[in-house]
């Protein structure tokens, strides 16, 4: 079965589960770094929101041997977990005043981004653009986020200067920033043995992310941020973007080339990140003197 077979199986078999009380319907949703995926979303009576699943790594499962009745009871299982049972109100999103304190900024790669930035806000930050989100905590739905739209700001009435003023007040509010070293990194996931290159585990190098570890990249667009880290280091540093989560932070001062950092970030872009957390191939150099990051 190809894949757009796979696709119209699975929403028909998901519709007839459900029954008729509810509408089942595929949707395709441009992710970061333009990929494409494909949402299976049921709508219910009642209710505000549509539960989106994502069927494109049930299509690779499928490849790899599960059956389709397997893959319907796993969809069909996510599917009621996410569930909500009551009426969930989404009126609230109409209006600034209620979502502005929970607006926050991150960061994305600006050539992979073309099309996506033609309808959201976004301010240029070196080879990268800064746009918002909403953050959510819901003891029903859990937490997630929500990518402010230009129709989103235009029908808060706002300007794209309050919009990014919001959002940069509550970034480190909402995730605050955690530097920690490479080694402390590895030894919390037991990943001791598994770092990039040999090389660099035996440097002195740190991770730059959040406390959530969600979109922590965007800590290097503040300047109290970088400050901190260069007053702990005592002296300039490289920030080597790993992904849309973190960067990991190289003292100056260790014995290794330009070039050899510039290849560590894109063996690691290469191997060890998905496409859709990307962030740049491209490296930073801050200047603690002039509180300056520059590519």
């Amino acid at each position: 079965m190809n894949y757009e077979d796979f696709v119209c199986f699975v929403k028909n078999g998901m519709q007839e589960r459900l029954g008729e009380e509810v509408q089942v319907q595929i949707h395709q949703i441009m992710k970061n770094n333009s990929v494409i995926l494909d949402g299976l979303s049921v709508s219910e009576r009642d209710s505000g929101i549509a539960p989106t699943i994502y069927v494109n790594d049930f299509y690779r499962e499928y490849c790899n041997g599960m059956t389709m009745p397997e893959i319907l009871d796993c969809i069909e299982n996510i599917y009621h977990k996410s569930q909500v049972k009551l009426p969930f109100d989404t009126a609230f999103y109409a209006d600034f005043e209620k979502v502005r304190s929970n607006l926050a900024c991150r960061l994305i790669n600006r050539a992979r981004n073309e099309e996506l930035l033609k309808r959201i806000p976004h301010r240029p930050f070196l080879n990268l653009e800064m746009v918002v989100y909403y953050r959510f905590e819901d003891n029903m739905l859990g937490n997630g986020t929500i990518l402010v739209y230009e129709s989103h700001r235009k029908s808060w009435r706002v300007t794209e200067e309050e919009l990014f003023a919001a959002a940069r007040e509550n970034t480190l509010r909402l995730q605050p920033e955690e530097f920690l070293s490479m080694d402390s990194v590895l030894s919390r996931y037991h990943m001791e043995d598994l770092a990039p290159e040999k090389k660099a585990q035996r440097q002195p190098m740190y991770v730059l992310s959040n406390k959530d570890g969600a979109f922590g990249a965007a800590c290097i667009l503040f300047d109290s941020v970088l400050k901190k880290i260069g007053d702990r280091l005592g002296g300039n540093f490289w920030v080597l973007p790993s992904s849309i989560h973190e960067c990991i932070i190289v003292p100056e001062s260790i014995p290794m080339k330009k070039e050899e950092l510039q290849a560590m970030v894109r063996e690691i872009n290469r191997n060890e990140v998905d496409e859709e957390e990307y962030l740049s191939d491209e490296i930073y150099f801050y200047r603690r003197d002039l509180h300056r990051l520059s590519m």
